[in-house]
């Protein structure tokens, strides 16, 4: 059994404080992602990034979903970081990188559905990259 990461979901730039989907894998546009392989999702890392010395993000909601797995949805809260006051990014110290250990099914023909919301922050161009880790196989 194999193990592999891909990107999963992106968003960049975008002032989103209701739930909106996401850009599958490394593209421009809002969609479903589908898999490589079948075989397992094994951990999600989420990445919220500022642009700017303008960027703000002070928390983040991600939601998975797909219809075969049990929950059918699964959400992750992410702290963000607050108004970027100098040009060098990461000046508040805050974490940018998220992970969370999950285990569940995956197959190419199961697409999987993302989306997010920085709910009340009032986001200023934050990029958000949604990465799954996953297992080749059962």
């Amino acid at each position: 059994m194999g193990i592999y990461t891909d990107v999963m979901f992106n968003l960049s730039g975008t002032v989103v404080t209701t739930l909106t989907a996401m850009n599958f894998g490394v593209g421009s546009t809002a969609g479903a992602y589908a898999p490589q392989l079948n075989g397992k999702l094994l951990k999600v890392t989420i990445h919220l990034v500022p642009q700017a010395a303008s960027s703000l993000a002070e928390h983040g909601r991600y939601e998975l979903s797909q219809t075969n797995w049990k929950p059918n949805l699964i959400r992750f809260w992410v702290p963000g970081f607050g108004l970027q006051t100098v040009a060098g990014r990461g000046s508040d110290g805050n974490q940018r990188t998220h992970e969370f250990p999950v285990d569940l099914t995956v197959q190419t023909d199961w697409p999987i559905t993302g989306e997010v919301a920085y709910v009340g922050t009032g986001p200023v161009t934050p990029t958000m990259i949604v990465q799954g880790t996953f297992s080749i196989g059962g």
